[in-house]
């Protein structure tokens, strides 16, 4: 053996009997003859020493150190690196090989370069004995040269996940041994030991040079990678990870210390930290079976916040979401003060849910809440914000992007509590929730429709709900039936609701209207959105036909704005084809005093929705005296024990058009209607909303609100389901109906694609609807 060798090739052994021989084999095979072969075995149980010993006979380049117990691989380096005679070390773990040129090419570089460090190309080979995937090409050298801080700055760019193996480099020996003096000499590392020193031999690098000849031969699973996480004590070793990134944070205070650029080095280090603490997640996560999984993901929020698993996920592995709101538990709200709230919707406009957020927003305030609305979409309306309330509309788009920019928000306004009013709309809020969590913020969701909703869409959206309610400080729905369902489902932290009182229904019961009896044409009224889907508008135009065959004279208004499945223009085109074009007529939207005076031209209001969660134009029409006529909604708090209403089974157009004959037509029944009618308005303002909200914000809801669930409520919840179900599948059905034109098959198949595209690009409504009667679909 040379006096003095070029290079040292260091290799941290440990039970690597069964791999070991190859792994020598390609170091004692090296070109560069003048190489030495450091074997440091951490204690094996195996024939590792033996296998070593047999090499170390044979060729005098190889030597072994023994360590009288495990130490760990970066231990196991240390000792190598301290005993290595040449200027510059490389390094091969026992499961793989060298090139033959490996220690001839990469020294050549250095000697070229004068480089700290050289980095070089590598061969994966998976289990199978493939090679060339995603994997190995991620691993392959980016930079031919970098200088100065670039070094540390290029090889862990902020934001990238960090890579971080020893083996893919040739260092300066001096470098690694300044490195290792940073750190206790008695650190053991069990889990990702060599991405700490690459990153402090990186930051104390002046210069890197690069080749992309592939120098080494990976093993892919052999070693600690690849594997199931299997028991508690194996998700265990992965979460260490975290641990070996922690131990060096000292080490990276002291360089820093001595640097001008201090803080671009803490940047690297805290996304590097961050990057780990992802891939931690990822790998837990992944790999982890569903017996270990919740056991698993416990233990690494004992290693890590919530808050830096949640960035860490979002920045770096995205798809680790979706596990982890399906695994994290529930946490009731804190008792510290409450002062900013967030309202989230997808965009702010005058009508809908956005009128409720906005009476909300007011009702907070007024309470001494600072309050900001935060739209996730764009199309919002800025007149409807109301005034003092912070209004912020979201720019990104990827779901990453999103998250981060929420988190944003969520410190930039300091924000405590979350009203989320997406939650049955949207399928990422979870997310959202677990990213306000890591801010320090609790969200609670609110149900703007029945429970059925999901099923009758035919969406998972109520299963995402159950599996994700953990993410949730709270849930609020808006009756007790919907209460009685989650209670039912294992869910307690839920309560329901009322919407608040319009402007319109406020200043109606204060002054209600003198209402008397038809005597001469019957004018009915409906507004709403124009939305087929769940308001059944086109059963208008039915009941319409019944009332002409029972020869009532009448004229029925449909006021609202055109939706994405039903136009003024198509709805009036339907009501001439069943003969009823000039008794049944949609006008368009209609505001304010206009409303009202259309309102009060009116005898009764007529409603025909399938689905609601609190509809607010019952109570609206109510206070201005109108009796009701509806189709059953039994879950809706406003119907229940309210004698202004008459109700029919759903879909029975003939019986409710009998309803609106016989009262209308009988001046006593028509007027207890309407007196009691304003009874029932008066009732429905009745509730301590500023109350109620305080006590929603701050975890306080009172059991009247959070009722126990009974039999009867599991045998109406039935009931309901197995009818939304059915009416669903009839609709899916229909939808694919060979009768139907092959434009009205295209917008029907087109349709959940074409929603979800106008809820993100509201402007393109227009063409919708115009594309809608290109196809014939109207």
């Amino acid at each position: 053996m040379p006096s003095v060798p070029l290079v040292s090739i260091v290799l941290p052994v440990f039970d690597d009997a069964s791999t070991l021989r190859a792994a020598l084999d390609s170091a004692v095979a090296q070109t560069l003859m003048d190489v030495e072969i450091i074997c440091v075995d951490d204690a094996s149980t195996d024939a590792t020493a033996a296998i070593v010993d047999g090499f170390a006979q044979r060729d005098s380049r190889v030597r072994l150190i023994r360590h009288d117990r495990n130490r760990t691989a970066f231990q196991a380096r240390r000792t190598g690196i301290l005993a290595a005679r040449a200027e510059h070390v490389m390094f091969l773990d026992g499961d793989d090989e060298l090139a033959p040129r490996a220690a001839e090419v990469a020294l050549a570089q250095a000697h070229a370069s004068g480089a700290d460090l050289v980095g070089f190309g590598v061969t994966v080979i998976e289990a199978d004995g493939w090679s060339g995937g995603t994997y190995e090409r991620r691993l392959q050298p980016v930079h031919r040269r970098l200088e100065g801080e670039a070094v540390l700055s290029e090889l862990f760019p902020a934001g990238r996940p960090a890579q971080g193996q020893l083996w893919r480099h040739l260092f300066r020996t001096d470098l690694l041994r300044e490195a290792y003096a940073l750190l206790p000499d008695d650190l053991a590392l069990p889990r990702v030991n060599d991405l700490p020193l690459l990153f402090l031999a990186a930051a104390l690098a002046r210069c890197y040079v690069s080749t992309p000849e592939r120098l080494y031969r990976y093993h892919f699973g052999r070693g600690g990678s690849g594997h199931r996480v299997d028991s508690i004590e194996r998700a265990e070793f992965y979460a260490s990870a975290i641990s070996s990134v922690d131990a060096i944070a000292a080490a990276v205070e002291t360089i820093a210390a001595a640097r001008p650029d201090a803080q671009a080095l803490r940047r690297s280090y805290a996304s590097m930290r961050s990057s780990i603490i992802g891939y931690v997640a990822f790998q837990l996560t992944e790999k982890a079976d569903g017996p270990v999984l919740d056991a698993a993901l416990a233990h690494l929020h004992t290693m890590a916040s919530a808050h830096d698993i949640v960035h860490a996920a979002a920045t770096f592995y995205p798809r680790t979401l979706s596990t982890l709101r399906r695994h994290t538990p529930w946490q009731p709200q804190t008792d510290r003060p409450v002062r900013s709230i967030l309202l989230a919707t997808s965009t702010l406009r005058t009508g809908g849910v956005s009128a409720v957020i906005r009476t909300q927003a007011r009702y907070l305030q007024e309470e001494g809440y600072r309050v900001t609305i935060v739209a996730r979409s764009g199309g919002s309306e800025a007149h409807a914000v109301p005034a003092g309330v912070a209004f912020v509309e979201m720019t990104a788009r990827a779901l990453p992007a999103q998250l981060e920019e929420w988190g944003r928000i969520c410190r930039d306004h300091e924000v405590d509590v979350v009203l989320d009013h997406q939650i049955l709309y949207t399928p990422h809020w979870p997310e959202f929730a677990l990213m306000a969590r890591a801010e320090g913020a609790a969200t609670i969701g609110w149900l703007h429709n029945f429970v059925g909703r999901p099923i009758y869409d035919g969406t998972d959206r109520l299963t995402l709900i159950e599996e994700c309610a953990g993410t949730l400080t709270h849930i609020v729905t808006l009756s007790p039936l919907d209460v009685a369902y989650f209670r039912l489902r294992g869910i307690s932290h839920v309560s329901w609701a009322p919407n608040p009182p319009s402007p319109l229904l406020s200043e109606s019961v204060a002054h209600p209207p003198a209402k008397r009896p038809p005597t001469g044409r019957v004018e009915l009224v409906w507004w709403g959105r124009l939305e087929e889907r769940t308001k059944q508008v086109r059963q208008l135009i039915e009941v319409g036909v019944h009332l002409s065959r029972m020869a009532v004279d009448f004229r029925l208004t449909v006021i609202g704005p055109d939706w994405t499945d039903l136009t003024a223009r198509a709805f009036n085109a339907a009501a001439r084809r069943r003969g009823v074009g000039a008794h049944v007529r949609a006008v368009g939207p209609r505001h304010g005093r206009e409303l009202v005076r259309a309102i009060d031209r009116a005898d009764a209001f007529v409603s025909t929705s399938i689905i609601e969660g609190y509809q607010l134009t019952i109570a609206e029409a109510q206070a201005r005296g109108l009796p009701v006529f509806m189709y059953e909604l039994p879950w809706l708090t406003l119907v229940q024990h309210n004698a202004g209403v008459v109700a029919v089974p759903q879909g029975d157009a003939h019986a409710l058009a009998a309803r609106i004959a016989d009262a209308t037509g009988d001046p006593n029944e028509y007027a207890r209607l309407s007196t009691a009618s304003r009874a029932a308005a008066a009732h429905a303002t009745d509730h301590d909303i500023p109350r109620l909200y305080r006590e929603i914000v701050t975890g306080t809801v009172s059991e009247e609100y959070s009722p126990a669930p009974t039999p009867d409520d599991a045998r109406q919840l039935l009931g309901l389901f197995v009818f939304f179900a059915e009416r669903s599948h009839r609709r899916g059905r229909s939808a694919a109906d060979s009768s139907l034109s092959p434009g009205a098959r295209v917008w029907a198949a087109a349709a959940p694609v074409g929603r979800a595209t106008l809820r993100r690009i509201p402007g393109l409504r227009p063409l919708a609807h115009r594309a809608k009667g290109w196809l014939g679909a109207r």
